[in-house]
């Protein structure tokens, strides 16, 4: 399945005194900083586990948007619980109520528990992504992880099913 992700995202450039402010609130030392030194390459990590109830996928990079991650049981609704949608399931009307669309998205690595509940993290090759389902008719607009079944040394050690990679 998919217990987790790493996206990698362009921080938000703020203006010096912004960055002095953020740096000043953190305990830092403002005064040695030189906003200069930060690079417009630079990106941060960030790592999404589903159990956290706030857990968010990151959809659109370009304009920093961040849905849900499915739904946990202990939250209400009448939407799907979980936060994984069976490739073979959709066909069915099942998902169908909630107005679902494919999109794909692009995390630096994705994490799966193996049985003896080690994390296991797996890399995305450059230019591919995991399929998901964004179910607009939901509140939130939340995103389900589209599974397949597992094969070889993967089913064996970890789990039965895989995300969908694009």
């Amino acid at each position: 399945m998919c217990g987790g992700f790493e996206f990698a995202r362009h921080p938000k450039r703020l203006t010096d005194e912004e960055w002095r402010r953020a740096v000043r609130g953190s305990g830092a030392n403002a005064g040695n900083f030189d906003p200069r030194e930060r690079q417009a390459g630079d990106t941060e990590s960030i790592k999404v586990y589903f159990p956290n109830p706030k857990a968010a996928v990151l959809v659109d990079p370009s304009t920093d948007l961040w849905l849900p991650w499915g739904r946990r049981k202990e939250q209400p609704g009448d939407w799907p619980e979980g936060g994984w949608a069976r490739e073979e399931s959709l066909q069915k009307a099942f998902w169908t109520r909630w107005n679902p669309e494919q999109v794909i998205v692009h995390p630096v690595r994705w994490m799966e528990k193996d049985r003896h509940r080690v994390s296991r993290w797996f890399e995305m090759e450059p230019g591919t992504g995991l399929v998901c389902l964004k179910l607009a008719k939901a509140p939130g607009t939340p995103v389900y992880v589209i599974t397949k079944p597992a094969k070889g040394d993967y089913l064996a050690e970890i789990h039965d099913r895989i995300p969908l990679v694009a």
